[in-house]
């Protein structure tokens, strides 16, 4: 076994090393980008499997200058802007996450991004009877009664099918979540 595994080894490192490709060619990290991100964030990945219980869909941005990639995801309280006034208090949370890696070019047009940052999670109450008037529409006071902060990791993958779009996703400890992305190409 362990000869047939050098052997296909062997042959996939010449049959790599003779197709011309330029692999990991760190001048293709030459540009900046800005882009959106839209997915679940909050959840928790422990020794007891994937608690739910907290995440919800989020949005964020990224940035990408010259390989540094950061970015950053949020998912509010769910019944912050409900119509509903007068009724009980709602029970709800929020999450967020900031992240920060660098973007390896596997090829000229397919990035892996390794990727460390900060995760938390809140619960609280938004406040049926407590509402202000924002851009006509009601808005209601979330009052944060616990966090959860965390160490969060995970990685990347993000590809430029043509030269000034970037289409990517992220999955870490407690988010997942998909990126797409403007180039502003090489600077």
């Amino acid at each position: 076994m362990k000869k047939k595994s050098l052997t296909l080894l062997a042959l996939l490192a010449f049959t790599v090393g003779s197709a011309k490709a330029q692999w990991f060619d760190f001048t293709n990290n030459v540009r900046a980008s800005v882009g959106l991100n839209l997915g679940s964030v909050g959840y928790q990945l422990g020794r007891n499997g994937l608690n739910t219980d907290l995440a919800n869909f989020g949005w964020g941005v990224s940035l990408s200058v010259g390989g540094v990639y950061l970015d950053f995801i949020y998912q509010g309280p769910e019944h912050r802007n409900s119509n509903e006034v007068g009724v009980a208090d709602w029970h709800d949370h929020t999450a967020l996450t900031i992240n920060a890696g660098y973007q390896i070019p596997v090829l000229s047009w397919l990035f892996v991004t390794p990727i460390v940052g900060y995760s938390n999670e809140t619960t609280g109450l938004t406040l049926a009877n407590s509402v202000t008037a924002d851009h006509s529409k009601i808005v209601h006071k979330y009052v944060q009664e616990h966090i959860y902060p965390h160490f969060n990791y995970g990685a990347g993958l993000m590809f430029r099918p043509i030269p000034w779009i970037e289409i990517g996703a992220v999955a870490t400890t407690h988010a997942i979540y998909g990126n797409i992305s403007f180039s502003a190409g090489k600077y």
